[in-house]
């Protein structure tokens, strides 16, 4: 039998201050010392707090159960357990093989005696309390720097300088665009996609993806809007990068049910997948893509066909007569006007930040009048689900008015054709601007034409009209 070293090394305190070899060095001494030979078993940066498994810490006790091992040397005892299960198992295990524990720093425990096995237990609650403790006061500080408008700790935020209170500019530069083009069709992934083209890394040096630009985009600290614990506290110290109604409209348009939903790749590869209607009596059905017989050239005939009553047209040449529709559209002397609007609804999101801000006041006031004894626990629950009915639609209103226009980007530009002619094949963006301006209907070509109609495609310019 042989003398195990158990070595549990922290990337972030390595024990007590001490590097990895001097425990080991330490350790080993101890061994060297009693001339005992010794077998390591190493653990690196895995808590022994939380019960993750430990590689190391297993294969130690299968060499205990094995009995291969007569004695364990650590660094202290807090290197072997910290958590409670665990630390009664272990203890059980090591009497049962008759296995002692010898620390470099503390007192040989010996599990065959009734002494051993409660200095050892006594001694892994101090540990435990020790970790407990901590972690009580970090989450009081947490709570704290929420309370007091902080940002969190931790790693970095995208757009935002390690303390959190400052902005990195061409990071939110980006964040501001990224928000854009999502809240004007653009996808996740397309997003993505840009970030990366642009030469932004995520702040752990990564490439971008669509699961993180949407955890960047759903973030109120984007807003100025401090969270905690999934909650909102209130208004952060930090200056915000976009309004709390732009990450309230990007937050709405994530939770929708349809972008989980197969067909969403789809509709976002071909123009019209889900955005041209059928335009036979009565139908109205979006039209899906598919595949029929190839051209004489060898190529695939892609075309739109309705899934309720089977018309089907030719792709290519009805999107290309689309774009053009557009084109011309845009291209008039009054496309300006589409973006005019009577009032000014500045004020009106005001309020509604204003409300919002003293409905989550009226709700962290009933919770302290209900630890107060002012309220029971019904009241308490009644006045909560009344409050965060009304703070529900007062969000929903926020996040319609941070809805943005698809056509913004084009109409204030210099050419808005020449904009439109460079959205081509970003098809999220393109259809954003179609859903802006026209509803495209297909009707049915005449029988034995083969050439393609103009007439056959009908555009209804009435949303053009409401636009906003």
């Amino acid at each position: 039998m042989t003398t195990a070293v158990y070595l549990r090394i922290s990337e972030d305190r390595l024990g007590e201050g001490l590097g990895v070899e001097r425990q080991r060095e330490d350790a080993r001494a101890l061994a060297d010392r009693r001339g005992w030979t010794v077998r390591e078993f190493v653990d690196n940066d895995i808590s022994a707090t939380n019960g993750k498994f430990r590689p190391g810490y297993a294969a130690l006790m299968a060499a205990v159960k094995a009995g291969e091992v007569e004695r364990i040397v650590v660094f202290h005892t807090s290197r072997l357990w910290r958590n409670r299960r665990e630390r009664a198992d272990g203890i059980e295990l090591l009497r049962e093989a008759r296995v002692s524990v010898v620390p470099v720093k503390g007192p040989e425990l010996d599990m065959t005696t009734a002494y051993g096995r409660g200095m050892a237990g006594m001694i892994g609650e101090f540990d435990t309390m020790e970790v407990e403790i901590k972690s009580e006061r970090q989450r009081r500080e947490a709570q704290q720097r929420a309370e007091h408008g902080k940002p969190a700790s931790g790693r970095r935020a995208f757009g935002y300088t390690a303390d959190g209170m400052a902005l990195v500019p061409d990071e939110a530069e980006a964040l501001r665009g990224a928000y854009q083009r999502l809240l004007t069709g653009r996808t996740l992934t397309g997003i993505a996609r840009d970030l990366n083209a642009a030469g932004f890394a995520t702040t752990m040096g990564g490439t971008w993806r669509h699961n993180a630009v949407r955890l960047m985009l759903g973030n109120l600290r984007n807003a100025g809007v401090r969270t905690h614990r999934g909650k909102e506290v209130g208004k952060g110290l930090w200056p915000p990068i976009v309004s709390e109604e732009t990450v309230r409209a990007a937050i709405a348009i994530l939770s929708e049910p349809r972008r989980r939903t197969n067909h969403v790749g789809n509709a976002r590869r071909w123009l019209g997948t889900r955005l041209y209607r059928c335009g036979r009596t009565d139908c109205e059905a979006l039209v899906v893509s598919t595949y029929r017989e190839k051209y004489a050239d060898g190529r695939v005939r892609r075309v739109y066909r309705c899934p309720s009553c089977g018309l089907s047209r030719l792709a290519e040449p009805v999107d290309s007569w689309v774009r053009r529709l557009v084109a011309d559209r845009l291209g008039r002397p009054d496309a300006k006007d589409l973006l005019k609007t009577g009032d000014d609804n500045a004020g009106e999101v005001e309020a509604l930040r204003t409300k919002a801000m003293a409905l989550r006041e009226r709700r962290d006031s009933a919770v302290k009048m209900w630890a107060r004894g002012v309220l029971d626990d019904q009241e308490l629950e009644t006045a909560k689900r009344e409050i965060a009915a009304d703070l529900a639609e007062v969000e929903a209103k926020l996040a319609e008015a941070g809805k943005e226009n698809a056509l913004v980007p084009l109409l204030t530009a210099e050419d808005p054709v020449a904009e439109w002619r460079k959205l081509k094949g970003r098809v999220d963006q393109e259809q954003a601007v179609i859903r802006a301006l026209t509803t495209v209907r297909l009707l049915p070509p005449p029988l034995g034409r083969r050439e393609f109609d103009p007439d056959t495609v009908d555009p209804d310019w009435e949303p053009a009209r409401s636009a906003r």
